[in-house]
């Protein structure tokens, strides 16, 4: 039986990452993250989105670290949200350090745990500048899991983190997301953390663009 333990943020990638791993796994869990972020707001996006799908379970972790980390926009209340697109060649500063490092050194504890062989991670690298959505990322990360996995010493198995959307565009996850069926009006997507999205953050700039034609 296979099985997969997904990170759900709450936005349209994870969602659509949630609704493919119903489709090629067995038994489906969810996992999501409180670090403080100014958006908190996506969690509760996260929790119905997990219950629609009906996952075996959704677990909802606190990260107190990030309290005491500034600089990043997204968890820093003295850093303003930038307006427009993401800039080139270097990280934005709604960059969280070792974000994605620590999220899924987490759910490698849960997967160990629970004996989950795998973990879902909707990074993508083509169009977004953050370090720890790069496919070497990815690969290290992977690595360094399943070297210090008390589940694979004691099975002889390997965890894998399944990153099915690295190489793609958001406009491309979005098409996928559209076959899948994904409610994509269920999920949030918005840096300011406001209701309605302020619709001029990046992520809200690039989630128009790729969802065009299609909500």
């Amino acid at each position: 039986m296979r099985k997969v333990l997904v990170l759900l943020s709450g936005g349209m990638d994870s969602a659509t990452l949630l609704w493919l791993a119903k489709k090629e796994f067995d038994r489906v869990w969810a996992i999501s993250f409180d670090y403080g972020q100014r958006h908190r707001v996506e969690l509760r996006y996260a929790r119905e989105l997990a219950n629609i799908a009906g996952v075996q379970e959704h677990i909802v972790v606190e990260i107190p670290t990030y309290r005491s980390i500034k600089g990043s926009a997204l968890i820093d209340d003295d850093v303003e949200v930038p307006r427009g697109g993401y800039p080139e060649n270097e990280p934005p500063v709604t960059t969280v350090p070792m974000r994605n490092l620590n999220f899924l050194a987490i759910a490698s504890a849960f997967a160990d745990y629970l004996e989950i062989e795998n973990i879902g991670i909707g990074v993508h690298a083509l169009d977004t500048p953050y370090p720890d959505c790069r496919p070497e990322f990815i690969t290290s990360a992977e690595a360094a899991i399943n070297a210090g996995s008390t589940l694979v010493a004691k099975k002889k198995v390997r965890i894998n983190i399944w990153a099915p959307f690295l190489g793609m565009t958001k406009r491309q996850i979005a098409l996928i997301g559209k076959d899948l069926g994904v409610p994509f009006e269920k999920t949030y997507s918005c840096y300011k953390g406001t209701e309605p999205p302020c619709g001029e953050c990046p992520t809200c700039i690039q989630r128009k663009e790729a969802l065009e034609g299609i909500l």
